[in-house]
């Protein structure tokens, strides 16, 4: 069949810079052949590895989008948590601070009289 093919190409004149004989046709089917095998050995494959790839990548946004929100929560939490742990201990400082003064003006007093008996 090719022995078929060359030597009718070869009895035929060239046609010059543009020679659309035998050639033209097995171009286009071996082009065709081509692109049919790389559509099944390259392109099918590549396109569900990038599809995969695009489905985990955006898993893994929406899982730190949740992280993040958690994130936020427990810091306005713990925010809170601090802002009243502070006034407690303020409270707690004011109230020492008051009995030390209590306890520092008896103290003065004691002394006072004790320095007007003598």
């Amino acid at each position: 069949m090719n022995d078929q093919i060359f030597i009718a190409l070869a009895a035929e004149e060239k046609g010059g810079l543009f020679d659309f004989g035998a050639t033209l046709p097995l171009v286009a089917i071996e082009f065709l052949l081509l692109m049919f095998v790389l559509n099944l050995i390259l392109y099918n494959p590549l396109v569900t590895l990038i599809n995969q790839r695009n489905e985990y990548i955006l898993d893994n946004l929406s899982k730190a989008s949740e992280m993040l929100t958690t994130a936020n929560e427990l810091t306005t939490e713990y925010e809170t948590e601090l802002k009243a742990t502070k006034k407690q201990a303020q409270q707690e400082i004011v109230a020492s601070q008051k009995i030390q003064k209590q306890s520092f003006e008896i103290e003065l007093n004691l002394s006072q009289k004790y320095i007007d008996t003598l």
